[in-house]
């Protein structure tokens, strides 16, 4: 079954299944804290029933003491004072329990928007293709923070009125059945006022939440790109595209907005006075029969007024509800993505069959290709169609051909970002995904075209948090000839780089991206288009470098500079994700083919 098949809601069995695993999204994190949960519950229950008391001991006071005048001091201060602790005990009660379950909310989204980010960290980029940065960010941020607002202003509230609702009730009945029967018809009403909200705020509800997050995706997508924007003169477009945008967002909120004056707090008042003025007229005709207590009727009415704010309490935040549905849908999308990796208990059932252990390492770095294909997620033909290759350990083999022609798919693959078919891919003998990504990140290094740069030191970029000696750090930056740049800088490595780098030439940055990757001394070096975009300087750095690398690590590189790569072992030429040729610089320039004209092409530019 698809995973739109499994969610789908408009079959029984798929909103049965959507609402167990959305049910079980939002109780794993309260779950854990059980405990905690019964204490809030048992306060909230403690609290409940000294409110209740309140207007049953105000009906004993009018009936008992006040209307037949019986007026003794010592038992009137005894009923005040019980009704005195009464209140300030609820009051207290009240505060622990929302205190508690703020405290319980604030953990379970802590914890859900930790699980989601992680999720998100692990996941093949195959899976993040298609969706916006900024959608992703409204997920981690918006959607969890709506979980927040259902934990705090549904789950407490919700709970928090049922229990006193059936408090009240209770006490009705126990006072007089047959006006408890008159008050309770407020209950009925008001759930079919609720199932009606439900049922026409649901897809405005859904929308609102479908634009917000198409609102991040264009804010970060217009911040990112701001410099272009601003030269090409498109910033009129942009601002144009978000304003359709924000009117759409508005026009759901407002639909959102009718319905709810129409069917919710504006609705149960008309009722609750209904109710009211039913309460009256019996207790009119038993006034004429000699048989009512105007104790009784107070206490009805005070717990009517009760039962009514309850009601509303619990529809007004109806809204928050549907939003928050929504939002667990979307987070339940992002969790049901496959990881970047097999789950432990598989992949240690794998190593089990096939003789491997936790503590192999990928020692040699040799390459086995075999009829490897790949296609992208929506693309009509294959980025690479049957690449049957022996890279061998040490070996620098550079990558070369047209646009298009799945060279850095190739890379992907190799490096193990995009998830390719077990028997298609070995390293060191083994299916490559069956190596942990702690393994493969340990082993095989990436230089991409466009570095990440964060806005932080020099030193905390080029190591990502990892320790290493500072002898292993100097040769790190001989080896990627950074100490120059280092030198150069006013606080050396302690030197604050700026959003994105922007204080280092492109060429400073490919430098810096190599020293990252060779601080865990790998043992294959991937290149992806690693000298497209810097000087011819930084060109003839990067070349020593790899020059000094070779032999030491399996070096993959691929070039649009073919000068970069003329001295490689071999060239491995792809056109249409095929392998057209694969021989020597010099061989293939003896050889008419696609390799000699890229050249020649290469070396008129």
């Amino acid at each position: 079954m698809s995973h739109d098949a499994a969610t789908r809601p408009d079959t029984l069995s798929g909103t049965r299944l959507l609402s167990r695993r959305r049910l079980a999204l939002l109780w794993q994190p309260l779950g854990r804290r059980r405990a905690e949960v019964l204490r809030a519950l048992l306060i909230l229950i403690a609290a409940t029933v000294l409110d209740v008391l309140g207007p049953w001991l105000t009906q004993r006071y009018l009936d008992d003491y006040l209307i037949p005048g019986n007026l003794a001091p010592e038992a009137l201060a005894g009923l005040v004072a019980i009704y005195v602790i009464t209140q300030l005990g609820a009051a207290a009660g009240r505060y622990f329990q929302q205190l508690r379950f703020s405290r319980l909310a604030l953990a379970s989204v802590r914890n859900i928007r930790e699980r989601v980010f992680t999720h998100l960290l692990n996941q093949p980029l195959s899976t993040l293709d298609n969706i916006a940065a900024g959608e992703l960010v409204a997920r981690v941020t918006n959607d969890t923070e709506s979980l927040k607002e259902l934990y705090i202003g549904v789950l407490a509230t919700l709970i928090g009125n049922v229990v006193l609702l059936i408090g009240i009730l209770s006490a009705m009945a126990l006072m007089d059945g047959a006006l408890a029967m008159i008050a309770t018809a407020l209950v009925p009403l008001s759930i079919g006022m609720i199932w009606l909200y439900q049922r026409f705020s649901g897809r405005a509800a859904r929308e609102v939440r479908r634009l917000r997050a198409l609102q991040n995706a264009r804010i970060a997508e217009a911040i990112g790109g701001m410099t272009v924007l601003q030269a090409s003169d498109q910033t009129e477009r942009f601002s144009q595209r978000y304003h359709h945008l924000n009117v759409s967002q508005y026009q759901a909120r407002m639909r959102t907005v009718r319905v709810s004056g129409l069917l919710l707090r504006s609705a149960i008042d008309l009722m609750a006075m209904l109710i009211t003025l039913s309460l009256v007229a019996v207790f009119g005709l038993r006034e004429l029969g000699g048989g009512a207590e105007l104790g009784v009727l107070y206490a009805f009415i005070a717990w009517l007024g009760r039962i009514s704010e309850p009601l509303i309490q619990i529809t007004q935040r109806l809204q928050v509800f549907q939003s928050a549905l929504v939002a667990t849908g979307r987070l339940e999308e992002v969790l049901d993505r496959p990881r970047e990796t097999p789950e432990p208990d598989t992949r240690a059932a794998r190593k089990a069959t096939s003789g491997h252990s936790d503590n192999t390492v990928i020692a040699s770095g040799h390459y086995q290709l075999e009829r490897l294909s790949f296609r992208h997620q929506g693309a009509e033909g294959p980025a690479l169609n049957g690449l049957t290759l022996a890279i061998e350990s040490g070996e620098f083999l550079g990558v070369v051909g047209p646009t298009g022609s799945g060279k850095s798919t190739l890379l992907d693959l190799l490096s193990g970002q995009r998830p390719a078919p077990a028997s298609q891919l070995l390293l060191d003998g083994r299916p490559l995904m069956e190596w942990s990504a702690q393994q493969r990140a340990t082993a095989i290094a990436v230089v991409p075209q466009e570095p990440f740069i964060r806005a932080t030191t020099l030193r905390d970029n080029l190591l990502l948090g990892r320790e290493i000696s500072q002898q292993h750090l100097s040769r790190v930056l001989h080896k990627a000839h950074l100490a120059p740049l280092v030198d150069s800088l006013p606080l050396g490595l302690d030197t604050l780089l700026g959003e994105r780098g922007l204080s280092l030439s492109t060429g400073e940055r490919q430098l810096l991206a190599l020293g990252r990757a060779l601080v865990t001394t790998p043992r294959v070096l991937l290149l992806d288009e690693a000298t497209a975009s810097i000087d011819s300087h930084t060109e003839a750095l990067l070349q020593q470098a790899l020059h000094e690398l070779r032999g030491e690590v399996t070096l993959i590189v691929v070039a649009h500079r073919l000068a970069t790569v003329r001295d490689a072992d071999r060239l491995l030429v792809l056109e249409q994700g095929r392998i057209t040729q694969l021989e020597a610089h010099d061989a293939l320039m003896t050889e008419p083919g696609l390799y000699r004209r890229l050249w020649r092409e290469d070396i008129a530019h």
